[in-house]
């Protein structure tokens, strides 16, 4: 595991967090909690930081005997967790298990919404290799079908809390290689965010949570961001259980919104910029398979 960032880092990089272990207890202990894509790096360390603070969790992957490896850990630990296996890009199954959660626990007090997939690859390749429908699939249309499928039982039972693990990169501007990652995590964003206006009032709530790099599985194929600042899975988990705690519409980097500011003012500059760096990607890729 990677070492915890270093106050300079952190300042940087890091979004408002929960570090306090008796502060999120007292907000999630006996609560039910569905977290997607927990069998990994920042679903399973939020998993682990949840039900170490009394919450039941319920955690939702493909990868069902990792699930399993988990939740027995987490049982032994003292807390209480179920397995849900589950391929978001099978709308069938996606329907299957909500009625099967909705069977087994009587209330569902939060969603974190964290399963996702990222790509980077140019756009012609990617096109070749149906990378947008994939990510579409796993980003976007899975977690909203899967959400609709619970929701009306969360208004039923008196609301919840829906919290989307999304990225700094969901917001403009639109970066060279990402195009399929961005659109899709931007796309589910979006849409989360209205529905959340048509429920408002009605007490469900959502957030979204923009996290800027973590040191987990989906980054390590990306040289560029070796030596990157970057969150661990526990910090960016701190990060994630936030809205848990305050009723805030969205959690991001200080920096965050000096980046939509400036992507708004100066869109010619950045693109030319982000065109520049995509030509010299280009030439150096040239240069090494010369």
């Amino acid at each position: 595991m990677a070492a915890p960032l270093t106050s300079l880092p952190r300042l940087l990089v890091s979004p408002p967090a929960c570090r306090d272990a008796r502060q999120l207890a007292a907000a999630v202990g006996g609560q039910t909690i569905l977290i997607t894509g927990a069998s990994h790096g920042i679903g399973e360390a939020t998993a682990r930081l949840l039900a170490a603070c009394g919450a039941e969790v319920l955690l939702l992957a493909r990868s069902g005997e990792r699930l399993e490896e988990i939740a027995s850990q987490i049982r032994r630990a003292g807390g209480q967790a179920s397995v849900y296996r589950l391929d978001l890009t099978d709308p069938v199954a996606v329907g299957a298990v909500a009625a099967q959660i909705g069977a087994n626990h009587p209330r569902i007090d939060a969603v974190v919404s964290n399963a996702g997939h990222s790509i980077r690859r140019p756009a012609l390749e990617s096109s070749e290799r149906a990378d947008l429908g994939r990510l579409l699939a796993v980003n976007f249309s899975g977690p909203a079908a899967l959400l609709l499928a619970l929701l009306p039982r969360m208004v039923a039972g008196g609301g919840g809390t829906i919290v989307n693990v999304s990225s700094a990169s969901a917001l403009p501007p639109g970066i060279p290689r990402w195009a399929a990652y961005q659109g899709s995590k931007a796309g589910f964003d979006l849409w989360l965010g209205s529905v959340g206006n048509e429920l408002r009032g009605r007490g469900v709530r959502v957030s979204s949570v923009y996290l800027p790099l973590v040191r987990t599985r989906m980054i390590a194929p990306t040289r560029a961001y070796r030596f990157a600042p970057a969150l661990t899975p526990l910090e960016a988990a701190q990060s994630v259980v936030y809205p848990l705690l305050k009723p805030v519409r969205r959690v991001a980097p200080w920096w965050l919104k000096g980046q939509q500011v400036a992507a708004l003012l100066f869109p010619k500059g950045l693109d030319r910029a982000l065109g520049g760096l995509e030509e010299m990607e280009r030439r150096l890729t040239r240069g090494r398979n010369q």
